[in-house]
């Protein structure tokens, strides 16, 4: 393999890596989830929730079915306080399941 064709592949790679990061995040920023945890982190926090923003290039996961489905995201609020939100769709209504705190 030449050189060339080594730092093409890589750069594919890099940019279809940076392409599923950005519509995941895009996926999670207009979900019922993201709402529900913005809301759950603000209100542990004692903040208000327009203070609480999803964590960039954090690990997310989004299942979502008609009646089930799970998502799983970082969100921030202020100084830098960052919880991982569990949340859970059961019979179509999403649920925040649990909040952990992330050092």
């Amino acid at each position: 393999m030449t050189k060339k064709k080594f730092f093409g592949t890589l750069t594919f790679v890099a940019a279809m890596f940076v392409a599923i990061v950005a519509l995941g995040q895009v996926w999670i920023l207009n979900s019922a989830p993201y709402e529900i945890g913005r809301v759950a982190v603000a209100t542990k926090l004692g903040v208000q929730a327009e203070s609480v923003a999803l964590k960039r290039l954090a690990a997310f996961e989004f299942k979502d079915g008609d009646f089930s489905g799970q998502a799983l995201f970082v969100l921030c609020g202020p100084e830098s306080a960052c919880f991982t939100v569990v949340t859970r769709k059961n019979d179509g209504r999403w649920a925040v399941v649990d909040l952990i705190p992330r050092g």
